[in-house]
């Protein structure tokens, strides 16, 4: 590489995980836009670039990903429609020579090709490029004529650069009201409260072997720590996942607003080939439906649109993957489904199992309207349905659950749409976006590994885990903490511990990140709101526009920002699924070329 010099143009990138990393690739890829100028580059992160804080390899073996080898990769293909020129590269599965299609990589095996993705990166820029690579926690940025100047702690002056792109993903924040009154209560009563946390950097220590503990949270925050808490304890799972305890296990009783974990990672393929993109959630229909109800809400306007185009989907391979399970020929059904949608006469009529026909309430609420009599009834019917929701998605008669995950996949993109050009309605923004669209993907898409649910049915076999059900409610009184639940009718449970078993919440306000709470004190960044009926809602989020950083007194020129944590909407970058047309390579290249091309090299 070329060293830079004089006129070269700099940039900073703040945080070198997946984010950061994608953001260099894309600089790199697109540095012949700078004609003759050098291009010089600086990743500045506490922990070894590639991975960062969330994908070290200083982390428990025991702590996976959630997706699958194959769907991970840091490279774009021809799939990504893009103004930059792709540069090619191996996914995951076909950088390792240890794991098999299909298979789970523990995050230690995802930062080592995070790690060599980042230098070969590095290792392949063409000449006149020159990235540099700083360990070190930002503390502030300040400016001095025009210039950016990036302080790191231990650093005795800053480092110099044209513009900064903050790409810091996945932060800590202090504890919000309800968190820091409970953590006041158990200081008081002499109780164990844990607020949302990430394992790997959580002393678990702290909940004894044997002691009931109530876990608010059944999602993959919740997985991390149930291993931990068991595996880690040294507790074996042996033939058909039955548990073997040590003792040294707490005893969890685990409950979350729908009372059971998220579902088993789909391993089986398409049979009936990719359905194209939204057939009903257009542009086209977005638009026309904006043009006569004004800003859109999820629920009320897009609701039935939404549901429409997941069924759409879903049905597109039940009848031609699998044209054994319905009556009738797919383009039979898909005109009437065009025109009478998922009316039950025509869905009766055309699949012949109740079990395959598309039914969302049923799949995103499977407690609702159960009670049981108690939590040994409850936990054999959770047991029952974990297990057959795992043997479901591995099932290859089943591939219509794939074809809906698509179809998910389509209305982010549609919404996407609608979000971009204006047309939801603010409180659609900041509130149904969140706790309705992502958190339904999040449940139905993004779960853990079949095996880590085989094993929470292993758990719960050997007693160790106890199902609470749908809707937990925790009190704090009396000195202890009680639960309940709609699922079992007059059952309480009263502990003397409490972990949230989920990921702290975004907040720019109560962030512990050095350099944004200096930023945010003085007005240089602000937090994403909206204000909807009167109500002003704060989405914790840094605001931005078109990535730029919103001050107090407007938008600044040379700072950036993008990536989780960032507002905007659906901002995702860091690794992606190969051949996807992946936003997080789109929204990074599109920066990039901006930062090449608009950004002028200031004088060292």
């Amino acid at each position: 590489m070329k060293e830079g010099v004089g006129g070269a143009l700099v940039i900073a990138i703040v945080g070198a995980g997946p984010a950061g990393t994608i953001m260099l690739e894309r600089l790199v890829a697109n540095c012949g836009v700078l004609g003759p100028r050098l291009l010089e580059v600086h990743l500045i992160d506490p922990h070894p670039p590639g991975g960062g804080r969330v994908w070290r390899r200083d982390q428990p073996e025991l702590l996976w990903m959630n997706s699958t080898a194959d769907d991970v990769t840091m490279f774009t293909d021809d799939s990504v429609r893009m103004a930059g020129p792709i540069r090619h590269g191996p996914s995951l599965r076909e950088w390792s020579s240890e794991l098999r299609p299909g298979s789970f990589a523990t995050r230690r095996q995802l930062n080592d090709y995070l790690s060599w993705c980042f230098t070969h990166i590095v290792e392949s820029a063409p000449l006149g490029v020159t990235v540099r690579a700083h360990r070190g926690q930002v503390v502030d940025l300040t400016e001095r004529a025009g210039r950016q100047h990036v302080w790191v702690a231990g650093r005795a002056g800053p480092i110099e650069a044209d513009a900064v792109v903050l790409t810091q993903g996945h932060l800590d924040a202090e504890s919000g009201q309800e968190h820091q009154e409970l953590a006041a209560y158990a200081a008081t009563h002499g109780l164990t409260y844990l607020p949302p946390h990430y394992a790997a950097d959580t002393d678990l220590s702290i909940l004894a072997p044997g002691e009931p503990v109530v876990m608010r949270g059944m999602g993959l925050g919740f997985i991390d720590d149930m291993v931990l808490l068991t595996e880690g304890r040294g507790g074996r799972f042996g033939p058909g996942y039955d548990y073997r305890p040590t003792g040294h296990e707490p005893i969890m009783y685990v409950t979350s607003r729908r009372g059971v974990p998220n579902h088993s990672k789909i391993t089986v393929k398409l049979r009936g080939g990719q359905s194209a993109g939204a057939r009903y959630l257009t542009p086209e229909a977005l638009t026309a439906l904006h043009d006569e109800r004004g800003p859109l809400s999820l629920r009320d306007d897009l609701g039935p649109l939404i549901i429409k185009e997941l069924g759409w989907h879903y049905y597109h391979e039940l009848f031609n993957g699998h044209p054994d399970r319905v009556t009738m020929s797919w383009s039979d059904f898909q005109r009437h489904y065009d025109a009478d949608g998922a009316a039950r006469p025509l869905i009766e009529a055309a699949v012949i199992k109740q079990e395959d026909r598309f039914d969302l309430d049923r799949m995103l609420d499977p407690l609702a309207g159960r009670s049981f009599g108690s939590l040994d009834e409850l936990g054999a019917w959770t047991q029952r349905y974990i297990i057959g929701d795992v043997r479901r998605h591995a099932d290859p008669e089943h591939s219509a659950d794939l074809g809906l995950c698509h179809g998910m996949l389509s209305v982010f993109g549609a919404l996407g749409f609608a979000l971009a050009t204006g047309r939801l309605s603010a409180r659609a923004r900041a509130v149904e976006l969140g706790d309705w669209a992502q958190s339904v993907f999040s449940f139905y898409a993004s779960g853990p590994p079949p095996r880590r649910l085989l094993e929470l049915a292993g758990l719960a076999r050997a007693g160790v885990i106890r199902f609470l059900g749908a809707t937990g409610t925790v009190t704090a009184a009396d000195g202890v903490f009680r639960a309940t639940s709609a699922s079992v009718p007059g059952v309480v449970i009263e502990t003397r511990a409490l972990v949230e078993s989920r990921l702290p919440e975004t907040s720019l306000r109560r962030t512990r990140d050095p350099l944004l709470r200096a930023l945010h004190a003085r007005g240089d960044v602000t937090e994403e709101s909206l204000t909807a009926d009167g109500t002003v809602y704060r989405l914790g989020r840094v605001a931005v526009d078109a990535h730029r950083l919103v001050t107090r007194d407007g938008v600044h020129s040379r700072r950036f920002a993008l990536g989780h944590g960032v507002g905007g909407g659906f901002t995702p970058v860091g690794f992606t699924r190969p051949h996807a047309n992946s936003i997080a390579f789109r929204n990074a290249d599109a920066l990039a070329r901006r930062l090449l091309t608009e950004i002028e090299a200031g004088t060292p």
